[in-house]
């Protein structure tokens, strides 16, 4: 599991598409919010595959899957406090017909 706390943090991610989608997202959220660090707003959690147990979905406002590149993820939001979040992305296998 990798727990992205600070801005900073997020070039530590070795997934290079979820990198990119994670800071754009950040980008947006600077844009619209005006946040200068993640304290504002909440952290990200991105688990491996072996962490489901990690990824509790009755916890989640929402929870999607989503394409990156050549990667699936199960993405879901947690909110733990006012405005403070949780977006935790847990890798799938895409199910080919």
């Amino acid at each position: 599991m990798m727990k992205i706390l600070n801005l900073n943090e997020i070039q530590n991610i070795p997934y290079p598409a979820l990198k990119s989608h994670i800071s754009e997202k950040v980008q947006n959220w600077k844009n619209e919010y005006g946040i200068e660090s993640l304290d504002e707003i909440g952290c990200f959690v991105i688990l491996d595959a072996d962490e489901k147990g990690f990824f509790a979905e009755s916890e989640m406002e929402f929870t999607e899957i989503l394409h990156l590149e050549n990667k699936t993820y199960l993405h879901g939001v947690r909110m733990l406090g006012d405005c403070y979040g949780e977006d935790t992305f847990f890798p799938v296998e895409r199910v080919r017909k």
